[in-house]
């Protein structure tokens, strides 16, 4: 991809004598109004994973162009389409109605005509699924009608042509013969069991034309051959000799032989008989002679008994009856023309029943179910499968340090222990040390002697968790090698340019004298390291790195409406972890001038509470121009940027434990005209909060343009950290209501440095509140499920879906060689940014992407933009928040998640770039994720019907039921497998009694909010309006942010007299 043209941009090169003029470009900067859709995301040049240098008038800028107007025109026609589908759907509902219900505007009503779209879609999905589990095996199957052995028919049947017809006999004489009505039959009690198919014989059908009446017949007949009989009628015994039965005291009488039009029409009218069956062996090991053909089971006996005198026989039909071919399927014998029609006659005059066989369709349609049931239980098996191999030997090797299984357990039970009750401290934890096994990590930076990590941290016994165990944890002494400067950043930028590598963005050599490098090599814009706070290590003293992969890192912080306790409690965690605060910086962002239900001030008054040192008077702070995430004049922002250090309360953290930590606090406060008209001036939303510090990174990097409150964040950086922004590799994203494990940030980056192909990992998130109410206990086992069976599945593979906001790493830019001359951004690449950065929302689906679900959005960004990088777990990681205790705002939460999640799986879907191929493929897995959620409602409404069906009729549907022991068991099985505590198995029956809620009541309800992109009651505001980020009409007016690169900031700050970091 290639970077914005802006006129007149200039890259300034350390030590060269010259300004090097060159333009970069790519699609648009995210400071126009109509920035980069979703879907144009350049996914055919992601083997670069970076930004083309293109010199001036190249041709390449033109293709690329063409290439952008191409997808951009097949965009808008799919969208067209989109909206044709949606609107045939709901033709039946006119825009009047949907006025008339409330849904006024043409935007709400096009959200409503999507909504049905997209439901329409689910319900067909969910149709095809029951349809193939319930219905296709009776389509291809035909109608089957029950069936009974033949040795099974009890006394209460009437054999009669292959099927047992139940009969009444009660008052009925010995004497009687059987008589027939639409009511049913009528017989002696002597009947029972016995065959009376001679009393209703099959004439005149099949065998009309084939068995003749002679010349001296004495059968009733007409002139076209139909006769009244063939054989006598008799009952006949139901022992394996064909015979008349002598209990049955009738005589072979014509009148005994229901031949009346009446006696027929009530035959034929008798409904629900059931079929009589044999069994191979049954027919094999007769007496009787029995055939079977096309699954008709023929006793050819009763050939021997047809009135050969009356009767014109066809040899053939006779000689049939003679052979010895009983126990065979003649149904191959009989090919020709004539001998089919011999055949057809023997099914009307010889059937006694039906072969034990399952007819074609039903073979191939239970082949189809077979393997529809070997593919799902081959998925489930296979996750559980790879999720145990993830916890008892991945994650074992992740983090800072390598662990056998029994500290392993003893650093999960700790985590356990400490995510019981939200406030509980964690265990201290003494961080100058490293275990003795821990592998080295090579990262090219220079160590200073006798640094310690925390300046004022006592020391501290050792916790289990600072390695695998106590024996081998030892304390570490910083050596100070010898030091070799590299060359200078012009000599590695000239041989950059001489191989001709001209993919890298950038190039930082990572020694310890950067900064003075930079100071030195450049006389006309240089840094100024004497505005940095008092309280920063000199940046020659500073440690830029360990055996133990530290990196550079950002703690981002985003928090609307918590209070107090929230805020101390999360910057208290971050600010006591065992990461060196030499390599940590907090920033902090309130969005909007808000005060929570139970808070007294702003939110933005609570955190600066919390600040202390600062740099500048925060009385004489004033707000700052960006351009924020919203449609119209909203887009015009201003904000305020405090910088100083944490201010702990000794009430919840000991003075001796109290460190100092940088902390940044940027305040959205809205322009002038909004603080007055606005309730909650400044609001723009979480995504608005990230793209700041995103927004930063990439133009700082990229020595693009940026708006003031960019360049002022830049600067305090500078002032409270001692790095400039560039210099930080990895960002950590937390939520102001989660509090973060002591060696979890530690963890995280040491598994960044280790893989420099990782660009994203979470921890795992533990509920604090477990037995606040049904609601909290019924999220227990599905929070652990979450991230121990699918995230772990997923990580394996390194392509974690979802990396929560509330707790995830990013890497800012990865090294592009082993040198690291020459860095990749990741999260600061410009097509991520401006991806992300989008404010136009056109369709329902990129409402829900944008509006709902960023947290997910971005995961997926980064995974569509850098299909051969890694998101991965790490299980070492972890965290605590609070979840909705009320069900109310759970349905809310679970609504913007799943909807969120929907979208993104079928965005994800539309990218063939992701790795692995076919059915081994991320695609593949995404697929399934996304067909799993959709038919969430339709999986327990068929469980239901099954348990139901099992519990009051039968045969059971054994491969069903099968399928269900599977699914609900292995979870159990993984809980007892993987988990420290037991109790889980307890959480895990909580969650299966709710199930029906999981499954049921929370999708149907998403799928029917599809069209709300409101965050509901999830965040509660005191003067209780949503937190919804309202869209105005209004237009705005881009010259209101001035733009222009950090050295024209720095020289318009120097022409007026203002304090800059930069000595120009």
């Amino acid at each position: 991809m290639v970077m914005t043209a802006i006129a007149g941009d200039k890259f300034l090169y350390p030590k060269l004598n010259k300004i090097v003029p060159f333009t970069l470009f790519s699609h648009h900067s995210p400071d126009l109004e109509n920035p980069l859709l979703e879907s144009e995301l350049n996914t055919t040049e992601n083997t670069k994973e970076s930004i083309s240098v293109i010199n001036p008038g190249s041709k390449k800028r033109h293709k690329a162009r063409c290439r952008r107007n191409g997808r951009n025109e097949l965009f808008q026609s799919k969208v067209r389409g989109w909206h044709f589908y949606c609107r045939v759907v709901t033709i039946f509902i006119p825009s009047k109605v949907l006025k008339f219900c409330g849904i006024r505007t043409v935007e709400q009503q096009r959200a409503w005509r999507e909504k049905v779209g997209l439901i329409s879609i689910i319900l067909a999905i969910g149709a095809i699924v029951i349809y193939i589990s319930f219905i296709f095996t009776n389509t291809a199957c035909g109608y089957k009608q029950p069936k009974i052995l033949h040795r099974n028919v009890s006394d209460s049947f009437i054999r009669i042509n292959g099927r047992a017809y139940p009969f009444n006999w009660a008052n009925i004489p010995e004497s009687t013969p059987i008589l027939i009505s639409y009511y049913g039959l009528f017989a002696p009690k002597s009947y029972g069991g016995k065959d009376a198919s001679l009393l209703f014989q099959n004439v005149n059908g099949n065998c009309h034309g084939i068995i003749k009446p002679r010349e001296n017949c004495t059968i009733p007949h007409d002139n076209n051959g139909n006769l009244a009989w063939y054989f006598p009628c008799v009952v006949l015994s139901k022992d394996d000799y064909m015979s008349w039965d002598p209990e049955i005291e009738i005589e072979n009488k014509p009148s005994n032989c229901h031949i009346s039009e009446f006696e027929r029409d009530s035959y034929y009218y008798l409904e629900y008989p059931v079929n009589i069956y044999y069994t191979w062996d049954d027919i094999k090991n007769s007496n009787r002679s029995l055939v079977v053909y096309n699954n008709y089971v023929l006793d050819l006996k009763i050939l021997q008994m047809l009135y050969k005198y009356d009767l014109d026989v066809p040899p053939k039909l006779l000689e049939l009856g003679s052979l010895p071919i009983n126990g065979y399927d003649i149904s191959v014998t009989l090919t020709t023309n004539y001998d089919k029609k011999l055949a057809r006659c023997l099914i009307d005059i010889a059937t006694v029943g039906l072969i034990d066989a399952e007819p074609l369709g039903c073979i191939v349609a239970n082949i189809i179910l077979y393997l529809f049931l070997i593919f799902i239980m081959s998925i489930v098996i296979l996750k559980f499968v790879i999720a145990c191999y993830f916890r008892w030997v991945v994650a074992k090797a992740q983090g800072s340090f390598k662990v056998n299984n029994k500290t392993m357990i003893r650093i999960m039970r700790d985590i356990e222990d400490w995510a019981e009750d939200i406030n509980k401290k964690a265990p201290i934890m003494n961080v100058n040390f490293l275990p003795e096994n821990t592998s080295l990590i090579t990262r090219k930076r220079d160590i200073v002697e006798g640094i310690s990590l925390h300046p004022k941290r006592m020391s501290n016994p050792t916790s289990i968790l600072s390695g695998p165990n106590s024996s081998n944890v030892k304390s570490t002494t910083y050596l100070k090698p010898n030091l070799k400067i590299g060359n200078s950043i012009s000599q590695n930028f000239d041989s950059f340019i001489r191989k001709g590598e001209n993919y890298c963005l950038c190039s930082f050599p990572e020694t310890s004298n950067y900064r003075d490098s930079l100071l030195k090599s450049l006389n006309d814009g240089n840094l100024d390291p004497s505005i940095i706070h008092k309280n920063v290590v000199k940046p020659n003293n500073i440690i830029h790195g360990s055996s133990d992969g530290f990196l550079n890192t950002i703690c981002f912080v985003t928090c609307y409406s918590e209070g107090v306790r929230e805020l101390r409690s999360t910057l208290d965690a971050l600010c006591t972890t065992t990461y060196p605060n030499t390599h940590k910086l907090i920033i902090l962002v309130c969005d909007g001038q808000v005060t929570g239900a139970h808070n007294k001030k702003l939110t933005s008054e609570i955190a600066l509470n919390m600040i202390t040192d600062f740099i500048e008077d925060p009385n004489e702070v004033i707000p700052y121009s960006y351009l924020s995430i919203a449609s119209g004049a909203k887009r015009f922002n201003m904000a305020k940027v405090y910088g100083g250090y944490y201010k702990y309360d000794s009430d919840t953290v000991e003075e001796s434990q109290q460190q100092q930590v940088p902390i940044v606090l940027v305040s959205k406060c809205g322009s002038f005209y909004e603080i007055h008209s606005s309730p909650k001036p400044g609001n723009r939303g979480k995504r608005d909060s990230q793209i700041i510090l995103m927004s930063l990174l990439q133009r700082a990097i990229c020595n693009e343009r940026m708006s003031e409150l960019e360049f002022q964040l830049l600067k305090v950086i500078w002032q409270v950290g001692g790095k400039m922004i560039m210099e930080y590799e990895t960002v950590l994203m937390v939520d102001a209501d989660t509090r973060v494990f002591p060696d979890s940030i530690r963890h995280m980056c040491a598994e960044m440095a280790k893989d420099t192909n990782i660009m994203g990992l979470c921890g795992e998130t533990k509920i604090a509140n477990k037995k606040e109410s049904w609601v909290t206990a019924i999220q227990v086992f599905e929070y652990y499920i979450s991230h121990h069976h699918s995230k772990a599945f997923e990580s394996i593979f390194g392509s974690v879906l979802c990396l929560p906001g509330c707790f995830s790493m990013f890497r800012i830019k990865s090294p592009k060689d082993k040198e690291q001359t020459c860095w990749v951004p990741i999260l600061a690449n410009p097509d991520i940014v401006e991806c992300y950065s989008n404010n136009s929302t056109d369709t329902l689906h990129q409402k829900n992407l944008l509006l709902l679900g960023e947290d997910r959005y971005l995961s997926s960004l980064l995974l569509r933009k850098f299909p051969n990088r890694k998101q991965v777990f790490v299980p070492k990681a972890a965290c605590k928040t609070v979840v909705p205790s009320k069900f109310l705002v759970l349905l809310s939460q679970r609504r913007r998640w799943i909807n969120s999640t929907i979208h993104n799986l079928v965005d994800l879907l539309r990218h063939d770039n992701l790795c692995g191929t076919f059915c081994f493929s991320m695609q593949f897995v995404v697929l399934l994720e996304l067909l799993g959620t959709i038919l969430l409602p339709f999986a327990i409404l068929s469980t239901i019907y099954v348990i139901i069906y099992s519990a009051l009729f039968a045969p059971l549907p054994m491969l069903t039921l099968v399928l269900l022991l599977v699914i609900l068991g292995l979870p159990g099985v993984f809980i007892v497998i993987t988990t420290t505590k037991l109790v889980y198995v307890v959480w895990m029956l909580v969650y299966l009694v709710a199930l029906p809620i999981w499954n049921l009541i929370l999708p149907v309800y998403a799928f029917w909010k599809f069209d709300d992109f409101s965050w509901g009651e999830t965040r509660a505001t005191k003067d209780g309006k949503r937190n919804d980020i309202n869209e105005t009409a209004d237009t705005f007016n881009h010259t209101a942010v001035n733009m222009m690169t950090w050295k024209e900031h720095a020289l318009d700050e120097k022409a007026r007299g203002s304090r800059y970091p930069f000595a120009v």
